[in-house]
């Protein structure tokens, strides 16, 4: 599935977005948002930031924000969220895997529950890896293939379903792609028979040289911004 078909599934969804996976999520997650928040530092990039469930677990350790999303019906809804809690965000309208920010950009580049739907995941995680600081850290909260047998098989059975409704891959490997990609695994948080996983990771020097955004992708953008009333 390409990214119309995600942008076209999630403009329909975030109406009622945060209602519908509010039914499961703390169960599912624990407190894994709060953590993801707790690990975000410096000029940080939440990549496909949805409605900004994480925004109220920001920390006054980010010194500034950009939230990206392919869907821009999502990042309405992310504004007003950072318009009620007083975050200031910058919004960009745009794709994971064609991030329009120059090299080295950010001190922390994070993602959550996102990669499971993005149509070629390694190339997002390149692109995390190239706006990402020499030093810098990238967040993955997401969820992947199980290693428990029964689990495993469950995904199984429900992915091809997810992947219809929603573009959503459940047997996705992804903390061991970015292994593959030369990331280093620095912290590793696993919930639910290691469905879900908080990972921080270090990218190399050669993680961010694949197929990079073309010259025009990387431009400035003129970005929506929401900050505290009165600010």
């Amino acid at each position: 599935m390409s990214g119309d078909p995600i942008r076209a599934i999630y403009d329909r969804r975030a109406a009622s977005y945060d209602r519908t996976v509010g039914l499961g999520e703390r169960w599912l997650l624990g407190n894994l948002r709060h953590a993801f928040g707790a690990e975000l530092r410096g000029k940080t990039l939440e990549v496909a930031i949805g409605t900004g469930l994480n925004l109220p677990y920001y920390t006054a350790a980010v010194t500034g924000a950009v939230g990206i999303d392919l869907s821009p019906q999502m990042l309405a809804r992310a504004g007003a969220r950072a318009h009620d809690l007083g975050v200031a965000i910058s919004l960009v309208s745009g794709d994971a895997q064609r991030l329009p920010f120059a090299d080295a950009t950010f001190d922390t580049v994070a993602i959550s529950l996102a990669l499971c739907t993005v149509p070629e995941p390694e190339v997002a995680l390149r692109e995390l890896a190239r706006v990402c600081r020499p030093n810098g850290r990238v967040v993955l909260l997401e969820h992947v293939r199980s290693p428990v047998a029964v689990v495993y098989a469950a995904e199984r059975l429900l992915s091809p379903l997810q992947e219809r409704l929603i573009g959503c891959h459940l047997t996705r490997e992804t903390i061991q792609t970015a292994r593959r990609l030369g990331f280093t695994i620095e912290s590793e948080e696993r919930r639910l028979w290691s469905v879900f996983r908080l990972a921080v990771a270090r990218p190399s020097s050669a993680t961010g040289d694949g197929q990079p955004a073309p010259t025009s992708a990387r431009s400035a953008v003129n970005p929506a911004r929401y900050a505290a009333p009165g600010s």
